[in-house]
C-alpha cells in the first residue's frame, strides 16, 4: 500500500472513530464521451485504439466494441484530445469539450491509409445529449471564468437557466425561524434544493442554503437539474446542483486577480434618505495556481481570494418620525435611556475563501481526491433586518467560518465496473446579533422598528459527517447505478428568539400615548444540542435500448431519522422514470416522472425541540395587559403570573415532504451548435411544511356588545365584524400551541422556451422565457393561517410564484482565445484590424422577471390569535395578493486580453445593474386597523443594490 493510500485510509478511520454514525454520499456525476468508429462506407472498426487526453494531462485508452462503439466515463469537465487509430487506416485526431453529467457523442469516421496518412478534425461538439433524459442546464468553465458576477458567488449562475427563479426576499422578511435558499426550483421552497460539490452535500441544512463558498477560480463548471429522473438525483424536494472543481495539470498554471469597485461611480440607492451618494469602497484580491507534484501521478490545485468592503447606509425614518420617537420612548422606562439617529451609519462586509486539492493515481485502476476548503466572512450592519423602516439599533451583523474536508477513492474494478467512495468532514459555524442586544424592542406596525428585535441574536454550530459509495456497472447497453447515502448532522444553538420582549403598537399616535396592543417575551433555557441523521439508497439502470431511444428507470429510497420525540416516517420510495427519443436526426423528446424525497429544515426541528414547554417557552399579553406592563417601565424577568406559556410542538404523525414531477421537452438541433428547445413542467409539493395555533376554540364575529368578553376594550374598525378568538383555550395549560405539521402543499405549471448555444469559443448565448404559476397554502414552514379553522381559504398565490421570467447571457469574444495555446496558434497571423480587436470580449446578463408576492396584514394580532408574526390579513385583502414591480437587470462585463510572456493580462470593466432600475424586493405590508390603508401601505421599503461599476486586472498563465 502506497503512503497517500495509507494517508487517506487514516483519515477514513480517525472520523470513523470520531463519528461512530457512518454515513454515504451521493456519487459525484462526472462527464463522459461515448462514440462509434466507422469506415468510409459507414461500417464499424472493431479494435481501433481511442485515446482520450486533456492538455497536458494522462491519457486514458479504450478499444472500439465489436459494432465499433467506445465509451469512457467518469472524466473531470475540460476539453479534451481524442486520437483513432486502427490497422489499415489513417488517424483521426478531434478536439470536445466534456461537461459534468454530460454524454459527448462522437460519430467517427476514419479515412483509409493510402488516403491519407493522417487527419486532423476540431470537431464541434454534438449539440445536445442524445442519452439525457432530464432538464439540465451546464454552466461551463468559460460562463464562470468570464461573465459578470456579483459578489463573486458562483452560485448566482444558477438563475441563468430561465426555469429557475430568485427566492422571494419576502420569505426572510416573514419567516421566524428563517427560511434559506437563494433560488427555487418549481415553485419549490428555495431550501429544498440539493447542491453537491465534487459528489459530496454543500448545504446549510438549518436554513437550507449553501455552505462553503469557494473562489469562482476554484470551480471548473456546474450542472442545473431541474429534478433529474436518475434516481441518483435526491437530497432534496427541488432542483439539484452538481458543482466540480479544478484540477491540476502537467503543466504549472493560474492566474493572480485583484478588483476594484468605488462609490463615486456607483448609483444613489433608490429608496431611503441619503443626504449625499454613500461613500463605499470595495478591494478583492486573489491566487490561483495548479500543476504537478508529480508527473503524469499527482496533481494540486488551490486558490485563494480575500474581500474588504466598507460602506455607509440610511434608513427612511424621517427626521419628524426620528423627533416623535425619541420624545414618546422616554415617558416610559423600557426604553427611556434610547435615542435613535439619523443620517448615516458604516457597513463592513470582510470574506476570505481559500481551497486545496490534491488528485494521486495509485495505480492504472485507481485514484484518490482531496479537497480542504476554508470560508470566513463578517458582515457589520448589513446581514439582515436591512429595509428601510429598521433603525440601526435592530439591523443585524453576522460572522461565518466553513472549513471542510472532502475526499473520493475511485477504483475501476474492470473495464465495466467502477466503484467511488467519498467522505466529507465539515463544520459551520455562525453568529448573529444585532446592535442592541438588552432591553426590548419595539415594532411600530409599518413606521418603524428598534431596539432589540425579536430574532437575530444567535449562534449555532452545524457539524456534518458524511461517507458514500456508489457502483457502476456497464452490461452491453444496460449502465447500472448502486449507491447509498447517509449524512450525520450535529446541531448546538443558542437561538433566544424574543427573550428581551418585543412590544408592537398599532401607529405612531398609540407610541405617543405609551399604549400598546401586543407584547411577547420568551423565557427558559435557550440551548440546544440535536442530531439527525439521513439515509438514502438508490439503484438505477440507464439503457441505451436502441440509437434512437434512452431510458433512465430505478427507486430511491430516503429517510430522516430525526431526533426524539419526533415521529419518524418509513416508507418514502421514489419511483423514477425518464425517456429520451431521438425522434428525428436533429430533434429529441425527453419525458418522465419522478417523486422527490425533502429533508425537514434543522430551523424547524431547532425550534420546536427549544420551545416545547419544558426547555423554553413563549407569553403573550395584550390590550390593556400589555399597556400596564409598558407602562409599568419593567420588562419581566421571569414568566408572568397567570399567562399561560405558548409552545411549539409537531404533530403526530408527521410525513415527509416530497414533490410529483413530471414533464415533456421537445429539443431540436439549429445551425451553428444551437438548441432550441421547449418543456412543460408540472411540480405538486406534498406534506410540506406549514404550522397553526391548534389550542384556539372557534372563532366568533366581533361587535361592540361582546368585545369586552372577549378581551378587546377598544374594537377597531377591522376587528368589528370579523372573525376573533375568545380567551378561551382546548388545554388551558397552555396559550397557544403552535404546532408543525406537514399538511401544505403546492401546484406549479410552467413552460419553458430555450435558445442555447454553448462550448465555443467565439460565441455562447442562452435565451431563456418561462411562463408559470404557482399556488400554496402555506409558503415555509413556520407560516400561520389567518383561521386554523378555515385552512381551505390560505389557497392562492404562492410566494414563490413569478409568473414572466426572461433571462439571457452570452459571451461574444473577437479573435483567437489567448488562453486556448491550439486557437492562439493557429490564428497567430491575423490582419491589422483582427490585431486590434483580437482579446475583447463582452459578457452580458439580462434578466427581465415579474415582481414578487407580498402579504398584506393588519400588522397586529386583530383577530387575536396570539402568534407572532401576525397572520390577520385587511377585509377585503386576499393572501400573498400584492405585488412589487417587475424586476429588470442587466450586467455587462467588457474584457480586453493581452499577450504577455506565456500567459495574457485580462483588462476588465464591469457592471451590475447597468441601467439603474429601481428592482423593489420589498413592500410595507402593513395596512393597519382601520378600514382605509395606513400610510405607507404597499410601497417599497427595500430594493436590490443600485447600479455598480468595478474594474479588474487579472493575470493568467
Amino acid at each position: 500500500m502506497s503512503v497517500i493510500k495509507a494517508a487517506f485510509c487514516f483519515v477514513l478511520l480517525v472520523i470513523g472513530a470520531v463519528f461512530p454514525v457512518v454515513c454515504l454520499a451521493q456519487a459525484s456525476n462526472a462527464g463522459a464521451v461515448a462514440g462509434v468508429v466507422v469506415s468510409p462506407d459507414g461500417n464499424p472498426v472493431a479494435g481501433a485504439t481511442v485515446a482520450l487526453s486533456p492538455p497536458d494531462a494522462p491519457v486514458r485508452v479504450v478499444a472500439s466494441a465489436d459494432d465499433g462503439s467506445f465509451l469512457l466515463r467518469d472524466l473531470p469537465s475540460g476539453s479534451y484530445i481524442i486520437k483513432t487509430t486502427a490497422s489499415s487506416f489513417a488517424q483521426d485526431k478531434e478536439t470536445v469539450s466534456v461537461a459534468v453529467g454530460r454524454t459527448t457523442h462522437l460519430s467517427i469516421r476514419l479515412a483509409l491509409a493510402s488516403t491519407q496518412q493522417n487527419v486532423n478534425v476540431t470537431a464541434a461538439p454534438v449539440t445536445f445529449d442524445t442519452s439525457q433524459t432530464s432538464s439540465v442546464v451546464n454552466i461551463d468553465c468559460d460562463r464562470v471564468e468570464e461573465l459578470p458576477i456579483p459578489s463573486r458567488n458562483y452560485l448566482t449562475f444558477v438563475l441563468l437557466s430561465p426555469q429557475v427563479a430568485a427566492a422571494n426576499p419576502a420569505l426572510q422578511q416573514q419567516g421566524t425561524p428563517p427560511s434559506g435558499g437563494t433560488f427555487s426550483f418549481g415553485g419549490l421552497r428555495p431550501g429544498s434544493n440539493a447542491i453537491y460539490l465534487d459528489g459530496v452535500n454543500d448545504n446549510d441544512e438549518y436554513t437550507g442554503s449553501s455552505r462553503t463558498q469557494l473562489s469562482p477560480e476554484a470551480i471548473s463548471d456546474f450542472q442545473i437539474v431541474n429534478h433529474g429522473f436518475a434516481a441518483q438525483s435526491g437530497g432534496g424536494a427541488g432542483g439539484s446542483i452538481d458543482v466540480q472543481t479544478r484540477t491540476g495539470v502537467n503543466r504549472i498554471h493560474g492566474d493572480a486577480f485583484t478588483f476594484v469597485q468605488n462609490g463615486a461611480l456607483n448609483g444613489t440607492p433608490p429608496l431611503g434618505l441619503y443626504p449625499h451618494k454613500p461613500d463605499e469602497s470595495r478591494v478583492r484580491a486573489g491566487v490561483a495556481l495548479g500543476g504537478p507534484i508529480q508527473r503524469d501521478k499527482t496533481f494540486y490545485y488551490v486558490a485563494a481570494e480575500q474581500e474588504m468592503a466598507r460602506g455607509e447606509d440610511a434608513n427612511d425614518l424621517d427626521p419628524s418620525t426620528l423627533s416623535t420617537i425619541n420624545r414618546s420612548i422616554q415617558h416610559y422606562a423600557p426604553l427611556a435611556g434610547l435615542t435613535l439617529q439619523s443620517g448615516y451609519f458604516p457597513t463592513t462586509d470582510q470574506e476570505t475563501e481559500l481551497s486545496g486539492r490534491i488528485d494521486h493515481t495509485l495505480t492504472a485502476r485507481e485514484s484518490i481526491m482531496l479537497r480542504y476548503a476554508f470560508t470566513n466572512g463578517r458582515n457589520v450592519n448589513d446581514a439582515f433586518h436591512t429595509d428601510e423602516l429598521t433603525d440601526r439599533t435592530a439591523r443585524g451583523s453576522s460572522f461565518l467560518a466553513d472549513n471542510s474536508l472532502s475526499g473520493t477513492l475511485t477504483s475501476t474494478m474492470s473495464e465495466s465496473l467502477l466503484n467511488k467512495f467519498s467522505f466529507e468532514l465539515a463544520q459551520r459555524r455562525a453568529v448573529e446579533h444585532t446592535e442592541q442586544t438588552s432591553g426590548p424592542g419595539i415594532l411600530i406596525s409599518g413606521t418603524a422598528l428598534f431596539g432589540t428585535p425579536y430574532s437575530g441574536n444567535d449562534r449555532r454550530f452545524e457539524t456534518h459527517t458524511e461517507f458514500a459509495d456508489t457502483i457502476a456497472l456497464q452490461l452491453r447497453q444496460h449502465f447500472f447505478q448502486f449507491g447509498g447515502r447517509a449524512d450525520h448532522v450535529a446541531l448546538r444553538t443558542h437561538v433566544p428568539d424574543g427573550s428581551q420582549g418585543l412590544f408592537v403598537f398599532g401607529n405612531l399616535a398609540a407610541l405617543q400615548n405609551g399604549t400598546p396592543d401586543f407584547f411577547t417575551q420568551s423565557f427558559g433555557n435557550f440551548d440546544t444540542n440535536l442530531g439527525e441523521t439521513r439515509f438514502a439508497g438508490f439503484v438505477q439502470d440507464h439503457w441505451t435500448a436502441s440509437s434512437s431511444l434512452t431510458l433512465d428507470y430505478g427507486l430511491r429510497y430516503e429517510y430522516n431519522r430525526l431526533p426524539s420525540p419526533f415521529p419518524q416516517d418509513v416508507l418514502n420510495f421514489s419511483p423514477r422514470l425518464g425517456v429520451a427519443w431521438t425522434a428525428l436526426k436533429d430533434t429529441i423528446i425527453r419525458s418522465g416522472f419522478g417523486i422527490f424525497y425533502d429533508r425537514f429544515a434543522l430551523a424547524t426541528i431547532n425550534r420546536i425541540s427549544e420551545f416545547d414547554g419544558i426547555h423554553a417557552s413563549m407569553q403573550i399579553v395584550e390590550d390593556r395587559d400589555a399597556v400596564n406592563l409598558y407602562q409599568s417601565g419593567s420588562i419581566p424577568s421571569a414568566p408572568l403570573a397567570g399567562v399561560a406559556p405558548s409552545i411549539w410542538k409537531a404533530q403526530p404523525d408527521l410525513r415527509n415532504p416530497y414533490s410529483e414531477v413530471a414533464s415533456l421537452s421537445v429539443e431540436r438541433a439549429l445551425p451553428w451548435q444551437t438548441t432550441l428547445t421547449g418543456e412543460y413542467q408540472f411540480v405538486h409539493g406534498v406534506h410540506l411544511g406549514r404550522t397553526s395555533n391548534v389550542n384556539l376554540t372557534a372563532p366568533v364575529i366581533l361587535t361592540m356588545a361582546n368585545a369586552p368578553t372577549v378581551g378587546i376594550s377598544s374594537p377597531t374598525p377591522q376587528q368589528l365584524g370579523s372573525l376573533i378568538f375568545t380567551k378561551a383555550r382546548l388545554n388551558p395549560t397552555y396559550d397557544a400551541v403552535n404546532q408543525f405539521s406537514t399538511s401544505a402543499s403546492s401546484s406549479y405549471n410552467g413552460t419553458t422556451v430555450t435558445l442555447n448555444r454553448q462550448f465555443q469559443d467565439d460565441l455562447q448565448i442562452m435565451v431563456g422565457y418561462t411562463y408559470s404559476k404557482t399556488i400554496d397554502d402555506a409558503s415555509y414552514d413556520s407560516e400561520q393561517p389567518q383561521n386554523p379553522y378555515a385552512i381551505g381559504n390560505e389557497r392562492a398565490l404562492s410566494l414563490m410564484d413569478q409568473r414572466h421570467r426572461f433571462t439571457l447571457s452570452g459571451l461574444w469574444l473577437i479573435g483567437p482565445d489567448l488562453g486556448d495555446p491550439a486557437d492562439a496558434v493557429k490564428n497567430a497571423n491575423p490582419g491589422p484590424l483582427m490585431k486590434v480587436l483580437t482579446g475583447l470580449e463582452f459578457a452580458p446578463i439580462v434578466s427581465i422577471a415579474s415582481g414578487f408576492g407580498a402579504n398584506p396584514i393588519t400588522a397586529l394580532d386583530s383577530n387575536r390569535e396570539h402568534i407572532f408574526p401576525f397572520a390577520a390579513r385587511p377585509a377585503g385583502y386576499g393572501r400573498n395578493s400584492l405585488h412589487t414591480p417587475p424586476n429588470i437587470d442587466l450586467d455587462l462585463r467588457i474584457l480586453k486580453m493581452i499577450p504577455i510572456a506565456s500567459g495574457h493580462l485580462d483588462v476588465v470593466a464591469e457592471s451590475f445593474n447597468l441601467l439603474n432600475h429601481r428592482n423593489i424586493s420589498l413592500l410595507n405590508t402593513a395596512f393597519g386597523s382601520e378600514l382605509s390603508p395606513a400610510r405607507g401601505f404597499a410601497q417599497p421599503i427595500a430594493a436590490s443594490t443600485a447600479r455598480r461599476i468595478q474594474f479588474s486586472l487579472d493575470y493568467e498563465f
